[in-house]
């Protein structure tokens, strides 16, 4: 009943070209058994433009980015994504995209109860919270709850308390972004969990994030859930290299002492050493 599982975090705000595209590569290398995110996944609408085909661009470049990942990645909308329909296009591209945008999911007796912060004016909208108490209601015999949610702001709101007090009497974690910041909390006894970036731009823009003490860093999150309860690591970014942070092509001084001996196999034999189950790398040959 063990298994681990990966959060990514927000991409937006002036994001830095290719951090979460790396963090969906690195994933491909760590291979939790699946992804969830939250939120936060282009700019969305700017003062300029806040029609459909402006949005859709946005998605057309990082859907497929994302559809990259091996594991399985569950969406969960940020307020860049996602506005009511009486704010932007948004919401309407968003569904035409992806069909719902608050959903729920049960893995190995965990329940993943994904939330849309931004789903109505008010936030998360009379419609969704009932939708939710009832999910906690009928799912009650699962062995822990996970809330996904963009905005912690919500977690201060009268509608969010009808969902704590749901979960009061049960296991639970809430799991949010937004601020660019990361910070754990305590509410209820529980822990409340803010993340950081992947990279989504630092909240003091232009300064550069101030690093890991002051909660902003890019990362990504590992949830192992062992036995009873998750235990949460954090990765920086910076500090997930592949095997190949390193080789012969990209080092010289260290070449000509200890790889003037490397022996290379012809393409022919590497062909037929696989063939035999023999797993060789391209770049020996």
């Amino acid at each position: 009943m063990d298994f681990t599982f990966g959060i990514i975090s927000d991409r937006t705000g002036r994001p830095t070209p290719g951090v979460f595209e790396g963090a969906i590569e690195k994933f491909n290398r760590l291979r939790p058994e699946f992804v969830i995110s939250v939120g936060d996944f282009i700019e969305g609408g700017c003062m300029e433009d806040f029609s459909a085909p402006f949005l859709r661009k946005q998605w057309d470049y990082i859907k497929p980015e994302i559809e990259k990942c091996i594991p399985p990645f569950f969406y969960v909308a940020g307020n860049h994504d996602y506005a009511p329909p009486e704010k932007s296009n948004s919401s309407g591209v968003w569904n035409d995209l992806f069909g719902v945008s608050y959903y729920y999911f049960i893995y190995k007796n965990v329940l993943f109860l994904c939330l849309n912060s931004n789903y109505a004016l008010s936030g998360f909208g009379e419609e969704q919270i009932e939708w939710a108490l009832k999910v906690i209601k009928e799912k009650c015999d699962v062995r822990w709850t996970f809330v996904f949610l963009h905005q912690p702001a919500r977690w201060l709101q009268e509608e969010f308390a009808k969902i704590e007090d749901a979960l009061y009497e049960r296991n639970y974690t809430v799991i949010s972004g937004d601020l660019h910041h990361y910070t754990k909390y305590v509410r209820n006894g529980r822990k409340y969990i803010m993340l950081g970036t992947t990279g989504g731009g630092d909240i003091l823009v232009g300064q550069g994030q101030r690093g890991v003490h002051f909660g902003e860093f890019d990362h990504i999150t590992w949830v192992s859930m062992c036995g009873e309860r998750p235990e949460f690591t954090n990765i920086a970014i910076s500090g997930i290299y592949d095997e190949n942070v390193v080789t012969t092509e990209k080092i010289t001084w260290l070449t000509a002492k200890y790889f003037r001996a490397n022996k290379k196999i012809s393409p022919e034999e590497a062909k037929r050493l696989r063939a035999s189950g023999i797993d060789i790398e391209e770049t020996e040959f």
